[in-house]
């Protein structure tokens, strides 16, 4: 047979096969071309489950998609600034900026290489800021200029605020795979790589407690925990897991004395009694800005334990000719610290009871509680006699008020540093607060067979 007529013999089998089985190639082709969309589209969600290294990490708190906690944020987006170790600001979205009008006005220069997750580039009027007395222009795609109302030094590390759009969606490494809700609370989410495909995918899983982790972590469902207060004695011993002690110097632990009290404002009762607090192993506290910080000085006075000190301080105070008796209020899981407190205040010779508190109470004698550091030095929100609400002591000092006050207009950090070392001292001194330690916190891993 011919070329010709193969050819010709060919083509009239295909065009008599294609006729009789229209239908069938018709439904062939349509559900061929489905199929393939359905495996371009899940394949990011297929290779992530089953290609990609899974971290499996159980976090204990309640959160919203609103509340994430920063450093879950911090892995979707960023901000116009980062911040380093420090607190000194550092580039974010924006490569650079410059300050003019005395503080008032910034300019922010975007760089042009940040993607939004869903692949459009991300330009100035993208930005959605909502900073009372800031207002935020775009200038042009790259170029936006934030106008402040009154001088704020630490306004480039309030921009460091990781910034989205809808459902959470940024141009960090990491993007939103997948988030199953429990009422408007998070249960589970799921992490994947947005640009870096050598990261592994994120499965964090929430519980309410730290019991609820740990037994989740025994039953395999979970891979690490982080931010344990406690560890059990059976998870030391427990086959394949490794645990990591972290010392947070972002936070401390202090006794809040009520300034307002009768017998607290006088300040040689709240030294005697600072004197007289057991200390813990736990590395100390003595300064409310973080060691970290490029602002922190370890120059403000110390009150180690010391019962000889405290008790002559003691008995030249009015409370020590007359019966008197106070209470400390803490949380459950400082009670054993606040027996010991009391114990050391009882053999001083003022009788001290403990109250045990599931929110911080309007009114108390001495708080015992956590308080995280701000990024920044700033402080104004805690010690500032003006701020009745957060304010918690009840601290009114013209000298600390002013140097608050100087410590956030001023632009230079190194004239700021002094300002804020003065602040420390004086703080101190003064005595609102008794800083005592930084928190420990604990890790546990499953090592990989």
């Amino acid at each position: 047979m011919s070329l010709f007529r193969r050819g010709r013999f060919l083509f009239w089998s295909v065009r008599e096969l294609s006729q009789k089985y229209t239908k069938s190639l018709i439904v062939g082709i349509v559900l061929g071309f489905g199929v393939m969309v359905a495996l371009y589209t899940l394949y990011p969600f297929v290779s992530a489950l089953t290609l990609n290294e899974i971290d499996r990490i159980g976090y204990i708190g309640d959160y919203t998609p609103s509340t994430l906690p920063l450093s879950i944020q911090e892995q979707l987006s960023f901000g116009l600034t980062t911040v380093a170790a420090d607190g000194s600001p550092l580039p974010g979205i924006a490569s650079s900026w410059e300050a003019t009008e005395s503080g008032k006005q910034f300019t922010f220069h975007l760089r042009s290489d940040v993607v939004w997750h869903t692949g459009k580039k991300v330009v100035a009027q993208d930005l959605n800021y909502n900073i009372r007395s800031v207002t935020f222009t775009p200038m042009n795609d790259r170029t936006i200029i934030a106008t402040l109302q009154n001088v704020y030094s630490p306004f480039l590390t309030l921009v460091s605020k990781p910034i989205f759009q809808a459902n959470l969606t940024g141009f960090g490494p990491y993007k939103i795979n997948a988030i199953r809700l429990k009422g408007d609370k998070i249960a589970f989410l799921r992490l994947v790589t947005a640009t870096n495909k050598s990261l592994p995918t994120i499965e964090y899983r929430f519980y309410k407690s730290e019991t609820q982790a740990i037994t989740a972590f025994k039953l395999g469902e979970i891979d690490r925990i982080e931010g344990l207060t406690s560890i059990e004695p059976d998870l030391v011993n427990w086959k394949n897991t490794h645990i990591t002690e972290i010392t947070d110097q972002n936070r401390f632990i202090a006794l809040y004395f009520n300034l307002k009290d009768p017998l607290l404002r006088e300040k040689t009762l709240r030294q005697a009694l600072s004197y007289a607090v057991p200390m813990t192993t736990a590395k100390r506290v003595y300064s409310p800005i973080s060691p970290l910080s490029w602002a922190y000085t370890d120059t403000a006075k110390h009150y180690d334990f010391d019962m000889k000190q405290a008790t002559k301080l003691f008995e030249s105070t009015k409370i020590a000719t007359n019966s008197g008796e106070i209470t400390i209020h803490t949380f459950s899981q400082y009670l054993s610290l606040a027996q010991a407190i009391a114990q050391s205040w009882n053999t001083l010779g003022l009788k001290t009871n403990i109250r045990v508190e599931n929110v911080v109470p309007e009114q108390y004698q001495v708080l015992l509680s956590a308080q995280d550091i701000p990024i920044d030095p700033d402080q104004y929100i805690f010690w500032h006699s003006t701020q009745v609400n957060t304010n918690i002591t009840g601290l009114a000092n013209a000298k600390i008020d002013k140097l608050l006050e100087d410590g956030r207009m001023e632009q230079n950090q190194q004239k700021r540093k002094l300002l804020y070392i003065d602040f420390q001292k004086r703080l101190v001194d003064e005595l609102p607060a008794l800083f005592l330690y930084y928190p420990t916190s604990y890790t546990v891993a499953r090592i990989a067979k």
